[in-house]
């Protein structure tokens, strides 16, 4: 920041020959106030670039270093990337299962019956074991959820 302050000092200082300049066109000393002029446009091209590459370091240094920081306060160790994907896993289960309806025909009576077979991740998924009762719940997207009912809902009588 020091070097900053230095090359802005140095543009007041063109500020100041700026002002010199203005005071010879008052006086009506035009070859003076053109030479102040010209003098000034150079101080000021070699100074505003100086000046542009310190503030370009000075920001660097100051604004990105704590932008930096707080980046890296963000970063999870390998450690912790680890135990958050582990845990990810161990409830990242399968949700959703798409089903086959599949279909046979009765022997005994000549009428088709459909049927779908539950894969062991889905019984494991919803607690469910063979002979447990169901509750379909259509979605009216096409899909169902399937709720398990336990013993206390069969007891339950629902009047309207």
């Amino acid at each position: 920041m020091n070097e900053l302050e230095s090359v802005t000092s140095k543009i007041c200082s063109a500020r100041e020959i700026l002002n010199s300049a203005i005071d010879r066109l008052e006086e009506h000393q035009y070859d003076k106030a053109g030479t102040l002029l010209y003098a000034v446009d150079e101080f000021l091209q070699y100074y505003l670039a100086e000046f542009d590459t310190k503030f370009k370091d000075a920001w660097k240094e100051t604004v990105m270093k704590v932008k930096q920081e707080e980046i890296d306060a963000l970063r999870y160790t390998d450690k912790e990337m680890d135990a958050m994907c582990d845990n990810a896993a161990k409830q990242d289960k399968v949700v959703k299962w798409q089903l086959p309806i599949e279909e046979v025909e009765n022997d005994d009576t000549g009428e088709t019956e459909y049927f779908i077979t539950f894969p062991d991740d889905l019984l494991e998924a919803s607690n469910l074991k063979v002979n447990d009762e169901v509750e379909w719940v259509d979605r009216n997207d096409g899909s169902f959820i399937i709720r398990k009912i336990d013993d206390a809902e069969k007891d339950v009588e629902i009047v309207k």
